[in-house]
């Protein structure tokens, strides 16, 4: 998952860095930055400043997204790959209730 903020939307209140103080900070300026590798990305602070979340600060950073009342906090999934062994998996799945449905029929 990556995280950034519209700085145009925030609102200074801080309730990013109550939920995840690993992910967010409020700089001089009383604006909310995401943070990645302890620096902050505010260069130009807007969708180009992405952080990549750590697993273990999700929650967190999903938390504050909600709270947010600025709605600044903008998430993107990673996209995984599925395992071809669960794809076939479901594909047969898919045909055997194609096949009980012509069965029913």
């Amino acid at each position: 998952m990556r995280v950034w903020i519209d700085q145009d939307l925030c609102t200074g209140d801080g309730l990013c860095i109550d939920h995840c103080p690993d992910v967010f900070v409020l700089l001089e300026d009383g604006i909310a930055y995401v943070v990645e590798g302890r620096q902050p990305l505010n260069d130009p602070g807007g969708s180009e400043s992405l952080a990549q979340v750590a697993p273990r600060n999700a929650v967190g950073v999903i938390h504050a997204a909600e709270a947010c009342p600025g709605e600044c906090i903008f998430l993107e999934a990673d996209v995984i790959e599925a395992d071809p062994s669960v794809v076939e998996v479901a594909d047969l799945i898919d045909d055997l209730d194609d096949l009980i449905d012509e069965a029913a029929a």
